[in-house]
Order: structure tokens, then C-alpha cells, then sequence
């Protein structure tokens, strides 16, 4: 099946469609790592999009398969760049200003990405699906 993180159109296309033909669901890996330059048909950058916002919705488009197939678990690549994340709420999904706005854009899709993971995590205490974070390398 297609899958476009930088479209969220696409993702709810994917989701949609393997709702429709997949009954089971015990795994779910976000793994995307871009970290180049640019800004999405959706009007974000391209890296914030591909490795923070496509993958926040996904798993809440497929969590009722997720849960309903459980016990089941969502693993989020992130990265220890998180640790240089910084994200700005009055221009989340932005390019931060800065001679290395890509790496940041990307430092700060990490870190949104471990955060996402850690009130996912929370949200899904006892219900069998069970959340994580990690670092590739």
C-alpha cells in the first residue's frame, strides 16, 4: 500500500484502505527520518510533516484495530537529536529561523516524537497496547 507522510491526505488514504483490508494489527513502526529542506502540500516543513505529523496521525486512525487486536504495541523511531529539539508552539510545524533550520526542523520533529510516544504510552495504560520511543543507533 502507498504511503506519503508528507501528505496528510495520503495517510488517511492508507489508513482508510488498510482498515478495509487488513483485519489484524499487532505492530505499528513510524520510522521516518528526513532531513531535508522544504514545506508540504499541507503547509508545513517538509521534515516536521515526514517525521512528526504523518506519524501522529496514523496510529490515531488505526488505535481501534490496534486496541481491538490487542495485545499489540506502536514503536516510534526517534532519535537521540531529540535532545536538541526545541519546539516552538506558536510556530509548530514552521521552519525554525537560524543558518541550520533543517537540522533543527528535524531535532525538533524528534523531540515531538518522544513526546508523543510518552502521552501515548500514558493514554494506553491497560488497555494492552502498549507505546515506545526509540533510538536507532
Amino acid at each position: 500500500m502507498q504511503l506519503d507522510l508528507a501528505s496528510l491526505r495520503s495517510v488517511r488514504a492508507f489508513a482508510s484502505a488498510f482498515l478495509r483490508q487488513e483485519p489484524y494489527l499487532h505492530l505499528l513502526i513510524n520510522n521516518a527520518g528526513v532531513s531535508a529542506g522544504g514545506i508540504t502540500e499541507d503547509g508545513f516543513s517538509l521534515p516536521f510533516q515526514v517525521n512528526h505529523l504523518g506519524h501522529f496521525l496514523l496510529p490515531q486512525l488505526l488505535l481501534e484495530r490496534l486496541q481491538s487486536c490487542a495485545p499489540s504495541r506502536i514503536v516510534i523511531v526517534a532519535s537521540s537529536a531529540h535532545c536538541a529539539g526545541r519546539l516552538r508552539l506558536d510556530a509548530l510545524g514552521q521552519p525554525p529561523p537560524g543558518p541550520f533550520s533543517t537540522f533543527q526542523d528535524y531535532c525538533d520533529s524528534k523531540l515531538a516524537n518522544v513526546l508523543h510516544a510518552r502521552q501515548l504510552a500514558t493514554r494506553l495504560q491497560g488497555t494492552q497496547v502498549t507505546c515506545y520511543a526509540v533510538h536507532p543507533g
